[in-house]
């Protein structure tokens, strides 16, 4: 065999062995996470993407109403040697309030006759305006911290001689009072149901005759009477109790409150103004909230 059939054979075994590697299959698998992928040409086979839609809360309705103070009312009894109880209940009513000032003004509401037994604030440095009052308000500060009085008197003025009763006072408590401006100028009020507890804590009972002092917790149990007068003085204060809240009124200035009423008892210590004399019939007005 010659050189050149020797390479020609060669190159066919070599190219035999070339073809045979190029025909076998590669059987090796390779495990891959199958891919959610969204179809981008069919934005419908898409999974839906869900979004949380934000509701707005409601607002609170708004209140019409604004602060406009508090008051109380002074309820007082009496009980005569026969077992009965003479009650004045429709009076005795003081605060504060906004729509009010320091002198006379349209909430403080003037006393008028006489009666077996009454509760009044007696009023003396309101020159023209002076008397018994039925309700005092003072001009209301929401940021004052002052100290506030306001002087009552128990009257027994005929009919009826309870100078030796025993007496009792009587405060629920102290109520928010708030307003709103109605048409053509007028002001409409209304009231907490809830006594404002904080505002009552700060209350004092001072009985001027006697020179004590009570809490109004303490005055739910306290032995009071009319101690042989006719004419029995207290005061409200609201804050720390001082010595001049024991001053009882001069002589002179009960002559002038006695003079300026709108009644007038002669000598409210002259038992001839107690021997059956009848008595005038009055209805309770509107009292607690301002007259509105």
């Amino acid at each position: 065999m010659t050189i050149t059939h020797k390479i020609v054979l060669s190159s066919i075994i070599t190219l035999v062995f070339i073809l045979s590697g190029c025909g076998e299959t590669n059987t090796t698998t390779v495990d891959r996470p199958i891919v959610d992928t969204p179809d981008t040409d069919n934005p419908a086979s898409s999974r839906p993407v869900v979004v949380d839609s934000e509701i707005p809360e409601p607002l609170p309705p708004v209140d019409p109403y604004k602060p406009a103070g508090w008051y109380g009312k002074t309820q007082v009894s009496a009980t005569a040697a026969d077992g009965t109880v003479y009650s004045h209940t429709t009076a005795g009513v003081f605060g504060e309030l906004l729509q009010s000032d320091e002198g006379k003004d349209k909430h403080d509401i003037l006393g008028y006759e006489t009666a077996i037994l009454q509760v009044v604030f007696p009023q003396t440095e309101w020159e023209n305006d002076n008397g018994d009052y039925f309700s005092n308000y003072k001009y209301y500060d929401d940021h004052s911290m002052e100290k506030r009085v306001w002087t009552f008197q128990i009257k027994n003025q005929h009919t009826v001689d309870l100078s030796n009763a025993p007496i009792t006072i009587n405060l629920e408590g102290v109520y928010d009072v708030k307003y709103k401006e109605a048409e053509n100028g007028r002001v409409e009020y209304k009231e907490s149901t809830d006594a404002n507890q904080t505002l009552l804590a700060t209350l004092h009972l001072v009985d001027v005759d006697n020179q004590a002092e009570y809490t109004v917790d303490e005055l739910k149990t306290a032995s009071l009477s009319m101690n042989g007068l006719h004419t029995r003085t207290f005061r409200w204060v609201m804050g720390t109790v001082e010595q001049d809240d024991y001053l009882p009124l001069s002589k002179t200035t009960e002559a002038t409150v006695s003079k300026m009423s709108v009644y007038s008892a002669e000598d409210p210590t002259d038992a001839s103004d107690f021997i059956l004399k009848p008595e005038s019939q009055r209805e309770g007005g509107k009292f607690g909230l301002p007259p509105q």
